[in-house]
């Protein structure tokens, strides 16, 4: 009895033993599949390189953006492994507050003014027209205008305000950053712009005409705020996460976004632009280092000739392992010093 019960534990521990060897063996299996994408992406992104001419520095403009707009929000969103809305809902809470301070803290009666530029399909934009709803009772009739370059992504971005039921917080027009002519000096109390400076070549106009609508002279709290979301390559201290991070943006970025759009250049660019972009510090320096021509005397149209413009950045947000940041600063004036 004994010796049959001995083997009937040794055959229940043998199969026991099978299953587990199974059970490990399809979990290799599973892993190994899950990582067989990455050597292909990885291939077909070098062949794009050998075989793409790469785009100039100036390429981002609206009519690159026209060609993808209809599968830009898809694309966003298995580039960013779906993590690109939870950063753009934090960059709206850098500028609205935590608890909708922006509008809390703003003059009684006074609608605040909300400027998104390279707004694209708006999704910004309408984070930012649910806050001045929410918030509506401490800042009636507050707006959002979103600007873009490309006509296709403002019309997607257009329905999508309409879904929401926003139509008449949020609107979307044609523009430029660069050129904000239709817009009055200080008249805009925040700014946002997500992953749309790097696709700017003339960085310090655009910084200068935004420095030039958003309203200054405020004290805290009430002051001013640009909020600038964008992408860059982590750096060598950014660590493990950090390098496979860099690996993605130079390698899965341009392969992923060529198949999923068939539009391989435009994702050449956007690789590109991103390695291109000036390191956090590197940008923060820009920023806090800019001249701005400032406006001034009884009709505003003199120059004035001992003040320039410039920005104070207030913090650095880093996002997803350091590839992602957000730049959140106020415009200042300053004086030249003279001798």
């Amino acid at each position: 009895m004994a010796s049959k019960s001995s083997k009937s534990k040794k055959s229940s521990g043998t199969k026991s033993d099978a299953a587990g060897s199974l059970s490990l063996s399809a979990a290799a299996r599973y892993y190994l599949l899950s990582f067989l994408p990455i050597p292909i992406l990885f291939l077909a992104s070098q062949f794009l390189r050998n075989t793409i001419s790469s785009p100039p520095a100036d390429y981002g403009t609206g009519s690159m953006f026209d060609l993808i707009a209809t599968r830009y929000d898809f694309i966003n969103r298995a580039l960013a492994l779906n993590l690109d809305m939870s950063w753009r809902h934090r960059l709206v809470e850098e500028v609205v507050g935590t608890e909708g301070e922006m509008f809390a803290n703003n003059e009684s009666g006074r609608a605040v003014k909300i400027l998104d530029l390279a707004t694209g399909t708006a999704d910004v934009a309408i984070l930012l027209g649910k806050a001045a709803t929410r918030y509506a009772p401490m800042s009636p009739s507050s707006t959002v205008l979103g600007l873009d370059p490309s006509q296709n992504m403002i019309s997607v971005g257009v329905k999508k305000v309409e879904q929401a039921d926003l139509a008449d917080i949020v609107s979307l027009k044609l523009g430029d950053a660069r050129k904000l002519e239709t817009l009055d000096d200080n008249s805009i109390d925040a700014a946002t712009m997500s992953f749309g400076i790097r696709n700017v070549p003339e960085k310090e106009t655009a910084l200068c005409e935004i420095h030039r609508v958003l309203r200054k002279g405020a004290s805290p709290p009430r002051e001013s705020a640009l909020a600038i979301m964008e992408f860059s390559e982590p750096g060598p201290d950014a660590g493990a996460m950090g390098s496979l991070a860099r690996l993605f943006i130079r390698h899965l970025v341009p392969a992923l976004g060529a198949m999923l759009s068939g539009y391989p250049r435009e994702y050449m660019h956007l690789q590109k632009s991103i390695t291109d972009f000036p390191s956090p510090p590197e940008f923060v320096a820009l920023m806090e280092g800019l001249k701005c021509r400032i406006r001034g005397g009884d009709d505003g149209e003199e120059w004035e000739i001992d003040t320039f413009g410039s920005f104070r950045v207030k913090k650095v947000v880093d996002l997803n392992f350091g590839s992602v940041q957000i730049y959140v600063a106020t415009p200042i004036l300053k004086k030249y010093v003279t001798e």
